[in-house]
């Protein structure tokens, strides 16, 4: 897999180092010289150019072309934005990620062709909101091109799911239970005459618009 980083700073340094041991080909692009030197000395396998980027010919000597991802990660998000959208209009870069700085672009991203906009602040602030408002359950998986997710969480012994069986039991919307795990460690898998028990552990595939139900009718305790 041949993927190109533009930026050098530590998030572009550690990402390099972990992948280097699953043997990708990387190149890193970064406009500080004394920051080149660096991940040229720690890094023989990477290749590294001191340069723009957001620069044509720059991406031509990296060889972008044959790139299978260019994740763009500078401190600026239209360096980040611009470089993505050269890589996948110039170059046909199949997928191209970026550093969202700001939150508030990751729509627009999303609008100008960039597959991945990644927002660390937006990560972390949806982590927190999940903690605080569904304690106790937590996402596990969001599907994408969907409004559906994985959800985990314990069952409450204060359920009126407890001591029913999955057949008898109205899951809401079109819920699916996908395991049970129960308090001992021993692994149930989901058929219509299992019975669920209380702080039995639950995987479950739901719209994200049943969550308040599920966590109100299942987790709350």
């Amino acid at each position: 897999m041949r993927i190109i980083i533009v930026g050098g700073g530590k998030l572009a340094y550690y990402l390099a180092k972990t992948l280097i041991p699953s043997r990708h080909d990387i190149t890193i692009i970064e406009q500080r010289k004394d920051v080149c030197e660096k991940v040229a000395t720690d890094f023989e396998e990477v290749q590294v150019y001191n340069g723009d980027g957001t620069n044509i010919e720059i991406l031509e000597k990296a060889k972008c072309e044959k790139a299978d991802f260019l994740v763009a990660v500078t401190g600026k998000d239209e360096n980040n934005l611009i470089a993505c959208e050269i890589a996948k209009k110039r170059f046909k870069v199949s997928q191209t990620v970026a550093k969202v700085n700001n939150p508030k672009n990751i729509e627009m991203f999303h609008r100008l062709g960039v597959d991945k906009p990644v927002s660390s602040t937006q990560i972390l602030a949806n982590v927190i909101e999940q903690e605080i408002e569904y304690i106790g359950m937590r996402i596990v998986f969001n599907i994408e091109n969907s409004t559906k997710a994985i959800i985990e969480f314990d069952l409450s012994p204060k359920s009126n799911a407890v001591n029913k069986t999955l057949q008898e039991y109205n899951f809401p919307g079109e819920s699916k239970l996908v395991l049970i795990t129960r308090k001992d460690g021993t692994i149930v898998m989901p058929q219509g005459n299992v019975f669920m028990k209380a702080d039995d552990n639950i995987l479950m595939v739901c719209d994200e618009k049943y969550f308040d139900t599920i966590w109100r009718v299942m987790v709350r305790r």
